[in-house]
């Protein structure tokens, strides 16, 4: 089975499109709604989109590394919001669930590896 033919039987399509229609409203938000996005809102929207539509694949959640990816993408989302001066508390709040987050794999990945 290929890669692509793969890819097509773990997508769920009825999630996929509720997200891209999310996608969608709040790209119309940001970026035209509001005026020209900053270089931060833009690279924030590149770490954001694929954080989204990766909960729309089935089997991606059991990848040994999607746990320390999402977490470091909460740490970069928060890091982002912060220096383009919009929702502090909220960009706060990203970065310390996603230092916890990795803390917690890691120690996990160390205790897993330390019991054997």
């Amino acid at each position: 089975m290929t890669a692509l033919r793969s890819l097509q039987n773990r997508i769920r399509p009825e999630a996929t499109l509720l997200m891209l229609g999310v996608i969608g409203a709040a790209t119309y938000f940001e970026f035209i709604y509001h005026g020209p996005p900053t270089v931060y809102s833009i690279v924030l929207w590149i770490v954001v989109v694929p954080m989204l539509l990766a909960t729309t694949v089935d089997g991606v959640q059991d990848h040994p590394l999607y746990q320390p990816l999402l977490y470091a993408g909460f740490v970069l989302v928060g890091t982002l919001q912060y220096l383009d001066g919009h929702w502090f508390l909220l960009a706060g709040l990203f970065i310390i669930c996603g230092v916890l987050g990795l803390l917690s794999v890691f120690r996990q990945k160390r205790s897993l590896f330390g019991s054997g």
